[in-house]
């Protein structure tokens, strides 16, 4: 439970704008967007500690996670509510029990997070049939290409593919190179790509064969 401190008022925003307004900032900022709740706790304007809820999008992130996953939204609710010293020592102790602590390099931004070749998922995007492609990781699209709202999938799709390599595994059929949901209104890619993963959206007529050989193209020579 954190502390109540004195709330200073509400922005809309991205968090990063918290900055420019108030650069010294110590206490929490409550966020939320639609379907979710969060904080992040800052001091001396340095997070240390962050949580974030969606039930909706099957989110339930902290630390590092949810403060990277704060941090990359466009436009949030936010409340600031200052703490005092001691406060501050409480908040910080009940999110090290919580395990909500933010590290150094959970700070950074996610891009940091293996790269992406540009000109490959360029590639695949202008195949045809190719309604959208994204890199994601750890429930984050880092890079998106075409129309899709990959955020509502990035996190579902990364289970789909650990599920699917436990049973290669225990099927014993080697590594897992694609996972292929298929309907009558289109298909959808899911495949990993060194510590990332690639979703790619097509329409119902899309030529497979050369989506999954640019795949392949990009799975063999990861950045």
């Amino acid at each position: 439970m954190l502390p109540d401190g004195i709330s200073l008022g509400r922005l809309q925003g991205p968090l990063s704008a918290l900055a420019s307004i108030s650069p010294n900032f110590t206490g929490a900022v409550r966020v939320s967007e639609t379907g979710g709740t969060g904080f992040v706790l800052i001091q001396a304007g340095k997070p240390y500690a962050s949580a974030f809820e969606n039930r909706s999008k099957g989110l339930l992130l902290s630390g590092d996670e949810a403060y990277r996953y704060l941090f990359d939204r466009s436009s949030l609710e936010s409340e600031l509510i200052a703490y005092t010293a001691g406060e501050t020592e409480v908040a910080r102790e009940a999110s090290r029990e919580a395990g909500c602590l933010v590290t150094e390099e959970g700070t950074k931004p996610s891009s940091r997070i293996g790269s992406v070749d540009t000109s490959s998922l360029d590639q695949i995007a202008r195949q045809p049939g190719v309604v959208a492609v994204s890199v994601f990781h750890e429930g984050f699209a880092l890079q998106s290409l075409g129309s899709a709202d990959f955020e509502q999938v990035a996190a579902v799709s990364e289970d789909l593919l650990r599920a699917g390599t436990r049973i290669t595994g225990d099927m014993e059929m080697g590594d897992l190179s694609q996972v292929i949901l298929e309907t009558p209104t289109g298909k959808l890619i899911i495949a990993p790509y060194g510590d990332l993963s690639l979703c790619i959206l097509t329409k119902p007529d899309a030529n497979l064969g050369l989506i999954r050989l640019s795949i392949r193209g990009m799975q063999d020579t990861p950045e």
